[in-house]
């Protein structure tokens, strides 16, 4: 990039008064000996003057406090659903374990047979099969009682 180029960049700076005094001469020295940057530094001077005269706008008594709370707010129902999170993990999680036990207890209990319509429970692909439907079963009754409660609260 060649000086006038640099320089030519810098003109909306040096209008707005942003640049440092090394800068700022810089610009000045060119300006003066440059047709076209001198014009266009006129031109963003008069943009920033008309900019620096319009109305600053203030912000709405309360803003700040009442974004704060809403922040504070959105933190805390964030913190709750991580917490639910892990909570549901720990739950699916505590589900496994209890029916692995359980299928080793039925097993030793039942000495490996327990025979129900046909069908040896305590095998490890019926006993996985049975207790995926129960659990889903079981899941899908909570969200149907859990719907309907929502539901009753909002008549309330």
């Amino acid at each position: 990039m060649n000086e006038h180029e640099s320089v030519r960049a810098m003109l909306p700076l040096a209008a707005a008064g942003l640049l440092g005094p090394g800068e700022l001469r810089r610009v000045e020295e060119h300006a003066r000996m440059c047709e076209l940057c001198r014009t266009d530094l006129e031109t963003w001077s008069a943009y920033a003057q008309g900019l620096r005269k319009l109305p600053q706008p203030s912000a709405p008594a309360g803003l700040m406090e009442r974004t704060r709370a809403r922040i504070i707010q959105q933190h805390a129902v964030a913190a709750g659903r991580r917490r639910q999170s892990w909570l549901l993990g720990a739950l699916v999680a505590f589900g496994w374990m209890s029916s692995l036990a359980f299928w080793g207890v039925a097993r030793a209990l039942t000495g490996g047979v327990f025979t129900v319509m046909g069908v040896n429970w305590v095998n490890g692909v019926a006993w996985s099969l049975g207790s995926t439907v129960l659990a889903w079963t079981t899941a899908a009754a909570a969200a149907i009682m859990l719907g309907r409660s929502r539901e009753m609260r909002r008549f309330l």
